[in-house]
């Protein structure tokens, strides 16, 4: 299993530098959550890509930061709009496929979306398909995360998804878990065998998202369920910038993770 970190530990820093003070902390291995539609371009792509590339970084997986409207730009029930929002996510799919990603990390619908019937769950279906197909033509893969404010939230949502989009696969994020009310468990058993990515931090009962090593979180009974669960990917750290103050916080926690698997 292999440790990372998102540059959105760094937001609102520009993405580039992100990338800078990421390599300078050690990290080999990252997600990248663009920001903005201008990082979509070809120039800041190629910037981008020679950057990583002088720091021997690879990217594992990217995170649009239209994040927030997929509800609306992918399921809503205007059909003109959703084909607008499959090109341009085509288009970010192209931008993954060229920083050597692999997946996608979707969000998905908002809990406030409305549920008719059976065939509203067809209707989202049918573009999760389109959107995996489109994926793979890109060479990369559509990964569901669970969102506290989005329909993903729900177990049983997720379960829906993956009976009825084998395609589909699944990011865990830990403090979006304990946000929802749920236990990052019920999650995993949900996303089992299709789990390709994970979000990882702390929480407390005061707090949902901190450092890892400064709250409660059972690290090797972490990773053993996720061994158990046969997963052998990527855990990526993935915090707020004001969860720590200084950059060694993050290479502390970093340290933190890494004992956690190798008691494992």
């Amino acid at each position: 299993m292999r440790l990372g970190i998102s540059t959105a530990c760094f937001y609102p820093l520009p993405l580039e530098e992100a990338v800078d003070r990421i390599a300078a902390l050690g990290f080999d291995l990252i997600e990248i959550f663009f920001n903005t539609e201008s990082e979509y371009e070809p120039a800041f792509l190629d910037l981008l890509s020679d950057r990583l590339r002088a720091h021997g970084i690879s990217v594992v997986s990217i995170h649009p930061y239209t994040s927030l409207m997929e509800g609306m730009l992918l399921f809503s029930q205007y059909d003109r709009r959703t084909e607008d929002g499959l090109r341009q996510y085509r288009r970010y799919l192209a931008a993954g496929r060229r920083l050597g990603a692999r997946y996608l990390t979707l969000h998905g619908e908002r809990s406030m979306a409305r549920e008719t019937g059976p065939e509203d769950l067809e209707r989202r279906c049918a573009v999760y398909r389109r959107l995996c197909a489109a994926a793979a033509e890109e060479g990369m893969t559509i990964a569901q995360e669970n969102v506290a404010w989005c329909k993903s939230k729900e177990p049983a949502y997720l379960r829906a998804l993956y009976e009825n989009v084998p395609e589909l696969r699944y990011t865990l994020d830990i403090k979006q878990a304990g946000r929802a009310g749920h236990d990052w468990r019920e999650y995993l058993d949900v996303m089992g065998d299709r789990l390709v990515n994970v979000h990882i931090n702390d929480w407390s009962e005061q707090a949902n998202c901190l450092l890892p090593g400064q709250g409660d979180m059972d690290y090797q009974a972490f990773y053993r369920a996720l061994r158990a669960a046969g997963y052998d990917g990527q855990t990526l750290i993935e915090v707020y910038s004001a969860n720590y103050t200084a950059d060694r916080e993050l290479a502390d926690a970093a340290d933190v993770l890494r004992r956690a698997m190798r008691l494992e």
